[in-house]
């Protein structure tokens, strides 16, 4: 017997659980996971289900895929379900989520893992894969325009969001120090121009930095595999996620990243219909940039000095979701 944790929209366990193969309740959600697995030649791991499968028989599918158990977080579950699938232990340190479809029952994780391996040392479950092979792009292309691989509608995205080279990790306890000097390498400049010698993250401790950093969300942001900033989110309320800081070093700037995760951010929390960030009113690029990713500017500001005031931002219209299957 299978047994699910019980979400509602905004993506909260409600403390209630659920038995597979029972119809599930209206506003009733639960955790599934994609996980697609990728080696250093840029080849993927699919798998082909069984024949008996009562979905998609016969067709090539990502390396594994399935829904979290009670008390199973997201990357446990993908954890689980590629060692049972496969016989395959992730390295879960070269994972991170790149994004989550929300569906009318459940939140979908799409986890890209980069890992070595070889292949005739897997060992696959019988009742569920009858085979696995590597795969490029543009095979796996080629499978979905055969009908041999399932049509996912969100391949294109996944794609694309490969091919860009920026990958947002998940930060640790141990990235505390490299994450504080970095914040204070980006905000540095900023205090020697506003002289904001009262709010300026440069002179935050390092107890409160790593407070921060075991509070909502922290990610690396990762350039070509090289640390070139981060970023810290966290939700507000039920529905409402701030952005609460992003820095990007200074010899990155200018190359979309910034754009590129802030779009990305608001494909991973599909259960946000607001989000909010401040900023510097006199950072004129800054505000163009949250203005042209469509947050609005409201009336509440603060003066911090003479030289710097906060505004604060917020967008509700256009988030970007990927739509369900």
């Amino acid at each position: 017997m299978e047994v699910w944790d019980i979400y509602n929209e905004n993506r909260e366990k409600t403390g209630k659980t659920h038995i597979r193969g029972v119809d599930m309740q209206e506003g009733d959600f639960h955790q599934v996971v994609h996980i697609w697995i990728m080696n250093e030649e840029g080849q993927f791991l699919i798998q082909q289900r069984q024949s008996w499968k009562k979905g998609w028989a016969n067709m090539w599918d990502c390396a594994a895929a399935g829904a979290a158990l009670s008390k199973e977080t997201s990357e446990l579950a993908a954890i689980r379900e590629t060692k049972e699938e496969l016989g395959l232990d992730l390295q879960m340190e070269n994972a991170e989520i790149l994004f989550t479809v929300k569906f009318s029952r459940g939140f979908d994780d799409h986890w890209l893992v980069k890992q070595n391996l070889d292949i005739n040392n897997l060992s696959l479950q019988y009742e569920e894969v009858a085979d696995a092979k590597w795969a490029t792009m543009d095979e796996i292309k080629e499978l979905v325009s055969s009908g041999e691989f399932i049509r996912y509608h969100i391949l294109e995205q996944l794609f694309e969001l490969i091919e860009s080279k920026i990958s947002l990790k998940k930060a640790t306890l141990q990235d505390t120090e490299s994450l504080f000097e970095l914040q204070k390498k980006v905000f540095t400049p900023l205090y020697e121009k506003y002289e904001d010698h009262e709010t300026s993250p440069v002179f935050q401790s390092l107890e409160r930095f790593k407070e921060r950093l075991i509070t909502g969300d922290f990610y690396k942001i990762m350039y070509t595999n090289s640390l070139v900033g981060s970023l810290h989110v966290y939700a507000k309320s039920p529905g409402v996620m701030r952005l609460h800081m992003i820095n990007i070093l200074v010899d990155y700037q200018g190359k979309g990243i910034a754009q590129h995760v802030m779009s990305r951010l608001e494909s991973m929390y599909p259960e946000a219909v607001k989000w909010e960030l401040d900023t510097i009113l006199e950072e004129e690029r800054n505000c163009y940039l949250y203005e042209k990713m469509g947050y609005v500017q409201t009336e509440d500001r603060w003066k911090i000095n003479d030289k710097m005031t906060l505004v604060h931002y917020v967008k509700t219209a256009n988030l970007n979701r990927m739509k369900a299957l």
